[in-house]
């Protein structure tokens, strides 16, 4: 339906415009046109509100579909190339993913932010709940061969057991003391961590054993007790086992020997393909279990020895037989096969399955031992406790072989191991077992020694080494340092301690980590 403005009556034509425009003056300024043109004015605002949201919306909804994605991909630890792929993916299976933000690039800034808000959010919990702080660092080299340094900490988060967080992959301009020093300063700063803070909560020092680092006159550790007088400095237990090894074998002559074989093993296989399927061949000829031969006492841990040796026992008839075989390949050099005949002596001689098998036992109980010593539950009683019960049983090898060491024996008694003829080699030194035992035994106590006071210190909650009825006072002077040293509420601890002495079944509150506070603040205990 259509309406139109008339001029009521006759008149001439400029009189009829005249009204006419009054009239439409009029409905301009009356309130039911202004009130018309609102309405309308405000239903083209609302439709365009409400498209802006609907496409920020839509938008959001993408962006986070690939925030989850890149975070997906560093959680499973995963090559940012596949964030492209994946987000391929996603769209044929019929999710919006956007047009932006596909990129390898853009998943790396992605997962930059991410991590950095994930790690200021832990870090304002640590020093908001002033949760006692160990800093590990450990140097090591860049792909493109930089010095750099791994910062790690460990302290309790929401009132949880401590954990370890990877703080930040450190480029050193310098490896002296000073610049390391420095650099991790620098770096505990940047996380959030206050001088002040430090000086109240940062308990523990951990590195490894190189001078740079513990060195007594000018070593990192050195320079950072100078600076926190309270800082308890530790080298790292893994690292000292591997050292305490390490002497083992250069006191041994015999030993090096067997290192040497079997590092060149480890060349004839890990430098030939054909080796390498010449000894599956050979494997299957013989119905033996193949395992991958490794590396053995080098700077990997003693874990990776024994797993060399334990493939090299378990491949023996393999290797037996890849030997026989090529000795006797005439497509061979003379040298090569020279080569392979010398080997092939070896592996059949009763020296070395005595030496293999006692290296063996004696790694299988040092690699137990470094496995536990890396659990993220270890203490440093229980470490003890570990590595007293170690050497308690390398020492009884001397007096009672091993499994291993054992079944050596018996077939350099019969002259026949696993279906393969055993034949001596005069020139072959076996490694001493009692000398070589007796010297890991000794480099063991020597680099793992417990002496430090506050391990003393420590001790006093074991109770296997309490006397048989204890006073109620029992440990109180050791609670007290402690306390001092951590900066832990005495009264409470003293009060947690007297309630277990009455109760050793018991775990009181104010002794377990995290209950022993100050009352004016929140220091959380032993985290070691």
């Amino acid at each position: 339906m259509n309406f139109e403005i008339q001029v009521s009556g006759q008149g001439s034509r400029t009189t009829s415009l005249s009204v006419l425009r009054n009239k439409v003056r009029k409905h301009a300024l009356s309130k039911a046109h202004t009130q018309a043109v609102n309405v309308a004015e405000q239903q083209d605002k609302a439709a365009i509100e409400n498209a802006m949201e609907v496409m920020t919306e839509s938008y959001m909804k993408e962006t986070e579909a690939v925030i989850r994605t890149a975070y997906h991909i560093a959680k499973k630890i995963r090559p940012f190339s596949d964030h492209e792929s994946l987000i391929e993916l996603q769209e044929l299976n019929g999710l919006k993913m956007g047009t932006i933000l596909h990129s390898r690039y853009s998943a790396t800034q992605i997962i930059q932010h991410v991590s950095s808000e994930m790690q200021s959010k832990i870090v304002s919990n640590i020093i908001a709940s002033s949760s006692k702080l160990a800093v590990l660092i450990d140097e090591a080299s860049s792909l493109s061969h930089k010095a750099v340094m791994t910062v790690s900490i460990k302290a309790s988060i929401q009132e949880e057991s401590p954990e370890f967080i990877f703080i930040e992959l450190v480029e050193l301009e310098n490896q002296r003391a000073d610049g390391i020093e420095q650099a991790l300063l620098t770096c505990l700063t940047n996380a959030g961590f206050t001088e002040e803070w430090l000086h109240e909560n940062w308990v523990t020092f951990v590195s490894d054993g190189a001078s740079v680092m513990l060195g007594k006159k000018s070593g990192v550790a050195t320079r950072l007790t100078s600076r926190f007088p309270k800082l308890f400095v530790w080298h790292c237990m893994n690292h000292r086992l591997e050292l305490a090894v390490s002497d083992a074998v250069d006191e041994v002559n015999s030993v090096n020997h067997f290192k040497t074989f079997i590092q060149k093993l480890y060349s004839v296989y890990s430098m030939s393909n054909k080796n390498e399927r010449e000894l599956i061949n050979a494997a299957a000829e013989v119905g033996s279990q193949l395992l991958r031969i490794g590396r053995i006492l080098d700077v990997r841990w003693v874990a990776s020895s024994f797993r060399t040796v334990h493939a090299v026992w378990t491949s023996l008839g393999a290797l037996v037989q890849h030997f026989k075989n090529a000795c006797c390949d005439e497509t061979r050099s003379t040298k090569d096969r020279q080569m392979y005949r010398g080997l092939l002596d070896r592996v059949q001689s009763p020296e070395f399955i005595c030496d293999l098998g006692l290296m063996y036992d004696t790694l299988h109980e040092l690699s137990l031992l470094s496995q536990e010593l890396q659990s993220r539950s270890i203490t440093l009683l229980r470490a003890e406790h570990l590595l007293k019960r170690s050497i308690r049983v390398i020492q009884s090898f001397k007096e009672s072989p091993g499994e291993k060491y054992s079944e050596a024996l018996e077939a350099k008694k019969t002259g026949e191991y696993r279906s393969t003829t055993l034949k001596t080699m005069a020139k072959l030194r076996s490694i001493n077992p009692g000398q070589f035992l007796q010297n890991l035994v000794n480099n063991l106590e020597k680099r793992l020694s417990f002496e430090d006071e506050n391990i003393k210190d420590l001790s006093i909650l074991d109770q296997s080494k309490w006397p048989s009825k204890p006073s109620i006072r029992h440990g109180e002077e050791q609670i007290k340092r402690l306390c001092k040293r951590f900066n832990l509420c005495t009264d409470q601890a003293l009060n947690g301690m007297r309630d277990l002495l009455e109760q050793p079944t018991s775990e009181p509150k104010d002794l377990k980590p995290r209950g022993c506070r100050k009352r004016e603040g929140a220091p959380r205990g032993w985290s070691h």
